[in-house]
């Protein structure tokens, strides 16, 4: 039986971007600048494929430099004591007529769940320099409660500022290891 392909994710050429509420009607965008990982893909038996990804969380970006050092401080993500996510899959699901499933465990603050991750997409390309790429386009939602994100304030007119479900996407290229 053949080794796993090993991929590891082109930064240069990938996005890990998030969205959440934000007072009741708007949304917060936002995006990490410093990520990576690697892939081992199983050609023969796609559900045993696995993947390996880090998050700086120091690089989050929502282009607001007073929310950003928010995000970063005590009341969030607390980057002094928690510098880095991650998130290492377990299996994939595999299914007919649908879109294959990463499960996997994501490490957050200090909290560590399981967390769903659809591949919407995935292309093989060569591109121009003789290069072959693979390319996923990934799909995930979370509860930030969930790993101990609890910050928020009431609004006077109902609600609160920060929603609990946080959509997160990727655009991911991987070249061969």
């Amino acid at each position: 039986m053949p080794a796993p392909d090993e991929w590891r994710i082109d930064t240069r050429h990938s996005t890990l971007r998030f969205w959440l509420r934000h007072i009741v009607v708007h949304q917060i965008h936002g995006h990490f600048a410093t990520w990576g990982g690697q892939a081992l893909i199983d050609p023969a038996t796609p559900a045993l494929s696995s993947v390996t990804l880090w998050i700086d969380l120091a690089s989050v970006t929502t282009d607001n430099l007073e929310r950003d050092e928010h995000i970063r401080s005590a009341e969030f993500f607390d980057v002094a004591r928690f510098p880095r996510a991650t998130f290492t899959s377990t299996g994939v699901r595999v299914q007919a007529h649908a879109n294959p499933v990463v499960l996997g465990r994501l490490s957050l603050h200090g909290v560590e769940r399981e967390v769903e991750v659809e591949i919407t997409e995935q292309t093989t390309r060569v591109d121009p320099g003789g290069q072959e790429r693979r390319t996923y386009e990934l799909r995930a939602e979370v509860d930030r409660r969930a790993f101990d994100l609890q910050w928020n304030q009431d609004l006077d007119v109902g609600g609160v500022v920060v929603g609990d479900k946080i959509e997160i996407r990727a655009h991911v290229e991987t070249v061969p290891s």
